[in-house]
Formats: structure tokens, C-alpha cells, sequence
């Protein structure tokens, strides 16, 4: 089975989504939003900070700019951001009003602050968080949008503080209402297809079945469905549709998914990429990587997994690297899976270095800062299909391999047997029918004085075993195809009168010979025409009743070769059946094969064998048209030849 059709549209659709994930974030027009301005950050390590304390003028220069977004990994520390918004233009009822979008989805606890000059509170404080249920957001959305309206053209400075246990990153974008709206719903749309693909890659790789055979495939299934979770959870999906009303549990499931992710995906690549027989520290570094995540499994329900984040995270970047040089060693060792794996790491490391870059500037703006790691793990995904896509392929040209030796070998053995079946089909019959005239032949050197009945029964016994031989050695010449045939004219009255001169019982044969066949010779082979012709004879004269007439009638006749009347002659060489009863007309040109009632005459069953391999090398055709409404019932041979 060559690779299936669904997993290339998986593999197609892979890339594609690639693409997808690049252009879902950018907005249909330069304007639609914007990068909020001025972007700093002030950390508050014991989270004692208030609004009021960090909108003191005095406190600005505690700010740091963070242009590029902002990322503090797992920490427990509190962050204030501050970035100036500006007014958009007015709408048609004069109105000017933004969204405010605040992504990542998964961060523990938001509190937005937007200055309010002429209220009796200066600032407005709005609540966000994955602590909150969906129900509490004021914008149905995955992330966290807040509607902000302004007075007038003047920027506003606003405040966010951020506090969670999961990665402290933000990054916050302003938006036109309207702009939003179709930028949101090209964002569900890809997401949509990301979960519809990967759904497609699970159930393509249940599918072809080898997962219940091959471990490889239930890991990489495990691994797929975690990593399903683990991306529902990254987006926001989870506590959107699945637990809305579960903030706890939504909260925990970012955690607790990212663990997983790392376990399964040890498990996945320490098969993969055969690190039981890789160097030994290599070796413990997937063992250490694989047990860690394993204990650090209770740390969201203990408060403890910023902690253990720490520790567990650098630990996978090692073993990244350790899988990229691993992969490198499989392709230079030949190893099929070497590419992909080594495509696969350099994804996975892509990804991670990609927040790191955007971090120090290297990349623009914060689009990599939260999709970079989404994008690094669909092309993890496109990899490891490929890769599995071309086990799959070794695995079905493997079996197309054993199937063809299985056909081979089911060939040989049933060529074996049909050869074995022969060699005891002709010793059963050389068995039956030299022992016979052996009988006879002892008999006669047994005698002091034989007399010429016994003289003449041996010199029969003689001839038949002649004849027995002489059929016998027909067989194997025609069987090695050894005869080449020698064409010349040949007279079919000639031939059949010497053939009589040969017969004891000539007289019994009764000849009808067309004068217009006999005006023009047949070309063929004379020595394998005239076989045919006394092994007819010699058939009919045996099995007739001993007073039967054996009739043999010669004339032309047109056979039809399916491309036409192709002029020739037509034989045949009929005979009444006598006591050995009628032969079977669908075995009749079978070797060895005799009628029940012929035991009592000598022969080997191979005659009739001999003249349909002949008249085929000859280019003719014979056939047996037994005739059974005659009484008493005859047995007629048509033999035809080409002029």
C-alpha cells in the first residue's frame, strides 16, 4: 500500500497552516490596529506597589522600556507595565472608542488601570485573568479586550499590573471595533484548522492500524493528543468552550498540560530517536529530563510550579540539542528518520529561540513573543508525519516485499508438489505397466523348453516395454522443448499407408480420403506428424472391440483462428468403444491419464498427452467429440493441420 492520500493532505495542509499561522495575526489593513507606545516595565519582586505609588511622577524613571514586548519567564514577582494609547479618529457618531487586546490568554491575574482626568477616582480599574470565569470577561473573546473610549484627541497613559504562576508575558495591541471583529473571527478560523488538522493527523495515524504493532505509533498518538491540550490551553480555547465556569481547573490545565507535553514527548523521541543505543549521557539526559517532569507532575496543586518551570524548561532545551545531534548521527548513519527528526528539533528550537530573539530585539514586534512557540510545534508536527508518513512506506514496501517472496514461495511449493505428484503418477504407471510384460519376460526365461505361444508373448512384452520407454522419452523432449521442428511436405496418404503397413490388425482401418485434400501437401514436421497419426491409430485399434472398424476420414476444411478461415486439412480417426468404456472427454489429453476399463491393456496414458503437445508445436488443433447417441457409442479424434 503506497502512502495513503490522507496522510499527504495531512503533510499538504501542515504546511499550509504554516503560512496560515503567519498571516493570521497581521490585519487586512496597515491601520486596523497598533502597537500600543512607549512600553515599559517596573518590577515589583514582593508586590507591595499600588496604582497610586507607581503613577507617581517621581517613579517613572523606574521604568524600563520593553519595545519589543515584554517576557519575565516563570516568576513569582509582580510586573507594572505602562504604555501610552492613542486616540483613534472619531466614528460617524462622533465617537472615539479602541479595543484594547491583551494576550496571552493563560496569565493568573490582570488588573488594567485607565486614567480617568475628570472622574473623582483618577483611575478606572478593570479585572482580567484566567482566575476569572468566561462568563466575567466584559469581551467574549479567547484573550482578554476591553472596550476604551476617549473624550478627545489627547493619548491616555494606562497601567497594567500582572501577577501569575504560569509565564509572565504580555503583549497588547489597539484595534478599531470593527477591525477587530474580522481579525478575531480569521483568528478562529486558523485555530479552527490547526485543531482540525491535527484531529486529521490522529485519526490518519489510527487508521492505517500499525499503532497496535508498532510503539512508535502509539507514543507519537499520545504525544499528538497532549499536545492538542497543551495548544487548547496556550490559546485559550480550554477555558472558553471547556471549562468556562472552572477557572481553577482552567487555570491548573496550562500547567498541568505542559508537563505532560514534556513527558510524552521524551517518551516519543527516546524511541524515535533510539537513544538506547546512543551514547550514554545522552541516555541520561533523557532519563533525568523523562523522571523530573514525572515529579514535578503534583507542582500546580502544591503552588510550586513556577519552580519547578524553572528547572524543568532548560532541561528541555538541553535535551533538544541533545536530539538535534542525535539526529544528526541517525542521517549520517544512513538512518531513513535522521532528516526528519533533525527538521523536527530545529523547529522545536526555532520556536523557543524565536521569544528569546524578539526579547533582545532581533526579531520585530511581538508576534513571535506568543506565537513563535506555536509555530516552532506545528513544524515539530510536520516533521514527525513526514517522518512516520516514510516508516509507513518502508513498513508497506516491506510487506510488498514479503507478500511477493509469500507468492514466490507459495508457487515453489505448489510447482514441488505437481512435480512430485508426476514423479508418483509415473512410477505408479511405469509400476502397473512393465510388471506385466516383466511377468511374461521372467516366465519365458524361466522355461527349459518355451514354446512359441510363450516366445511370441515375450517378444510382445518386449515391444510394450519399447513403447512404454519410447513415450516416456517423447514426453521429456517435448517437455525440455529439445525438438526443433523440421518443415517439409508431407503427403498424408503416404503417411498413413506406411503407419498400416506397421499394424497387425491394418485390415480393421478404413480409410475415406477426399481427393481435393490429397492435391496439396502439408508442410510440417514428417516425423512428429507421423507420431501424432500412429499413436491415433494405435489408440483406436486398442480400445475398439477386437472386430471394430476404425474409420479415418481425410479432408479440407477452413478452421477459424479468430483472425480469420485459415485453409488446412481436417483428420479424423473415429472408433467404437468396447468394453473400456468412455474416457473422460475434460482429462482426456491429461498425462498419465487412462479410462477405468483400459488397466486390461498395456499403455502408459501418455499417448494421447504426446499428440496434443505435438499438434500445438505444430501449429494445429485436436479435439475429442465423443459420440453417445450412437449405439454402440463412439469415440472420435479431430485432428486439424494448416496447409
Amino acid at each position: 500500500m503506497a502512502a495513503s492520500p490522507l496522510r499527504s493532505a495531512f503533510s499538504a495542509a501542515l504546511w499550509l497552516l504554516l503560512v496560515a499561522l503567519f498571516l493570521h495575526a497581521i490585519p487586512a489593513h496597515a491601520a486596523d490596529s497598533w502597537a500600543v507606545e512607549d512600553l515599559a516595565v517596573l518590577v515589583d519582586k514582593p508586590g507591595t506597589e499600588t496604582i497610586t505609588s507607581v503613577s507617581q511622577p517621581s517613579r517613572a524613571a523606574e521604568f524600563k522600556p520593553a519595545p519589543h514586548g515584554f517576557s519575565a519567564g516563570y516568576t513569582r514577582a509582580v510586573h507594572w507595565l505602562r504604555f501610552t494609547l492613542q486616540a483613534p479618529p472619531p466614528d460617524a457618531q462622533g465617537k472615539r472608542e479602541i479595543l484594547l487586546e491583551i494576550h496571552p490568554p493563560y496569565v493568573d491575574d490582570l488588573q488594567i488601570y485607565l486614567p480617568q482626568p475628570n472622574a473623582n477616582h483618577p483611575f478606572d480599574m478593570r479585572r482580567g485573568g484566567d482566575l476569572l470565569p468566561q462568563t466575567a470577561k466584559e469581551y467574549p473573546y479567547r484573550a482578554f479586550v476591553y472596550r476604551i473610549a476617549f473624550d478627545d484627541a489627547r493619548p491616555r497613559t494606562a497601567y497594567v499590573r500582572l501577577q501569575t504562576t504560569s509565564s509572565s508575558v504580555l503583549t497588547l495591541r489597539a484595534w478599531e471595533p470593527s477591525h477587530f471583529i474580522e481579525h478575531a473571527a480569521r483568528e478562529y478560523a486558523v485555530l479552527g484548522l490547526l485543531f482540525g488538522l491535527i484531529l486529521a493527523g490522529l485519526l490518519a495515524n489510527v487508521w492505517h492500524g500499525l499503532w497496535r504493532r508498532e510503539a512508535i505509533y502509539r507514543r507519537y498518538l499520545v504525544y499528538l493528543l497532549v499536545t492538542s491540550f497543551y495548544l487548547a490551553g496556550i490559546n485559550g480555547l480550554a477555558g472558553e468552550y471547556l471549562l468556562p465556569q472552572a477557572p481553577m481547573w482552567a487555570n491548573y490545565w496550562m500547567s498541568i498540560a505542559l508537563i505532560l507535553l514534556v513527558i510524552f514527548g521524551t517518551r516519543f523521541y527516546t524511541l524515535a530517536l533510539a537513544i538506547d543505543q546512543a551514547a550514554p549521557w545522552m541516555q541520561w539526559v533523557y532519563r533525568v529530563q523523562l523522571w523530573l517532569a514525572v515529579v514535578c507532575l503534583p507542582a500546580p496543586f502544591v503552588d510550586f510550579f513556577p519552580e519547578a518551570a524553572r528547572v524543568l524548561l532548560p532541561l528541555v532545551l538541553l535535551m533538544l540539542l541533545t536530539g538535534a545531534w542525535r539526529s544528526v548521527q541517525l542521517w549520517r548513519q544512513n538512518n531513513a528518520n535522521g532528516k526528519a527528526l533533525l527538521l523536527a528539533h530545529l523547529f522545536s528550537l526555532g520556536g523557543t529561540f524565536s521569544v528569546a530573539l524578539t526579547m533582545l530585539g532581533l526579531l520585530p514586534g511581538q508576534f513571535w513573543l506568543i506565537y513563535g512557540f506555536q509555530l516552532g510545534t506545528v513544524g515539530t508536527l510536520l516533521a514527525l508525519q513526514l517522518m512516520l508518513a516514510q516508516h509507513v512506506r518502508a513498513i508497506q514496501a516491506r510487506q510488498a516485499q514479503a507478500n511477493v517472496e509469500v507468492e514466490i514461495a507459495k508457487a515453489t511449493a505448489q510447482q514441488e508438489r505437481a512435480e512430485r505428484d508426476q514423479q508418483r503418477h509415473f512410477l505408479s504407471m511405469l509400476t502397473h505397466e512393465l510388471k506385466t510384460p516383466l511377468s511374461v519376460i521372467r516366465l519365458r526365461l524361466g522355461a527349459s523348453a518355451p514354446t512359441p505361444r510363450m516366445q511370441a508373448h515375450a517378444n510382445q512384452a518386449v515391444e510394450d516395454i519399447d513403447a512404454i520407454v519410447e513415450r516416456c522419452a517423447m514426453v521429456s523432449h517435448i517437455e525440455d522443448q529439445a525438438k526443433t521442428l523440421q518443415s517439409a511436405p508431407c503427403n498424408i496418404d503416404e503417411l498413413l499407408s506406411e503407419i498400416l503397413t506397421q499394424q497387425p490388425a491394418a485390415q480393421r482401418v478404413v480409410l475415406q480420403l477426399d481427393s481435393d485434400a490429397l492435391q496439396n501437401p502439408v508442410h510440417s514436421d514428417p516425423l512428429l506428424l507421423r507420431t501424432i497419426l500412429s499413436n491415433l491409430i494405435d489408440n483406436a485399434l486398442k480400445y475398439a472391440p477386437p472386430d471394430g472398424a476404425v474409420h479415418i476420414t481425410v479432408a479440407n476444411h477452413a478452421h477459424d483462428n479468430g483472425h480469420g478461415q485459415r485453409p488446412g486439412i481436417r483428420i479424423q480417426v473415429k472408433n467404437a468403444v468396447g468394453k473400456v468404456g468412455m474416457p473422460d472427454p475434460e482429462r482426456i489429453f491429461d498425462k498419465y491419464y487412462r479410462a477405468p476399463g483400459a488397466q486390461q491393456h498395456s499403455g502408459s496414458g501418455l499417448g494421447l498427452y504426446i499428440v496434443k503437445a505435438m499438434t500445438e508445436q505444430l501449429g494445429g488443433r485436436i479435439d475429442y467429440r465423443p459420440q453417445t447417441q450412437t449405439q454402440p457409442h463412439h469415440a472420435l479424434f479431430e485432428l486439424w493441420l494448416p496447409l
